[in-house]
């Protein structure tokens, strides 16, 4: 069946252009809702300035956790990093995840089957849960925005169902370190969800 607007044909090209567009358009209005129904950074907003005047945080790492603004795919140098060690917040420096959980997803962002206790997840996000199938993930410390997880684990044989998205400039990669196990896991609202058999939690989560 063609397609015509004002009674002009469309080609099928402009079609699927059209499609797209407005298949990108839904997705940054609903990540613009899902932005707005998050929870606050937990760390006041002068420790944040504090920590951009000082250079200890990037602009770019600072809209990221902060904002939750979400960096360019494929632009963080944490991808090709293949060391044994930790990721921790780039803001509070609170240990997130351990390298062995690392795995390359080809999603264009650092990726993880497993978290630390340094991470927690936004379970009181309607928009993320319901429409975009996936939770929030914070550092449980200053709240700095993380990324996503979405229960997508099978599809790249990992041990879990979870996939962890995160934005490369909100991690900062630890050569060598161990887990200190300083962090107490029962501030962790995660840990709470009842486990399931293939290593997930039993909560709506998607990225």
């Amino acid at each position: 069946h063609e397609m015509t607007v004002n009674g002009f044909p469309v080609d099928a090209g402009i079609n699927v252009a059209l499609a797209f567009a407005l298949a990108r358009l839904a997705s940054v209005g609903f990540d613009r809702l899902s932005s707005m129904s998050r929870a606050p950074p937990k760390m006041a907003r002068e420790q944040w300035d504090d920590l951009v005047a000082s250079g200890k945080l990037s602009s770019q790492a600072y809209k990221v956790l902060h904002d939750a603004a979400t960096e360019r795919p494929f632009s963080s140098p944490l991808l090709a990093e293949e060391g044994k060690g930790l990721y921790t917040c780039a803001a509070c420096g609170t240990e997130l995840f351990e390298s062995e959980t690392k795995f390359d997803s080809g999603t264009g962002w650092p990726s993880f089957y497993d978290k630390l206790p340094g991470v927690e997840l936004e379970e009181d996000n309607a928009v993320d849960k319901v429409v975009n199938m996936r939770s929030e993930i914070h550092c449980i410390e200053c709240g700095g925005h993380l990324g996503h997880v979405f229960r997508d684990g099978k599809l790249w044989n990992v041990p879990s169902s979870c996939r962890y998205c995160v934005n490369g400039v909100a991690l900062q990669f630890e050569s060598g370190a161990e887990p200190s196990g300083a962090l107490n896991p029962t501030q962790d609202q995660d840990r709470a969800a009842k486990p399931n058999p293939d290593g997930g939690v039993d909560s709506p989560i998607a990225i």
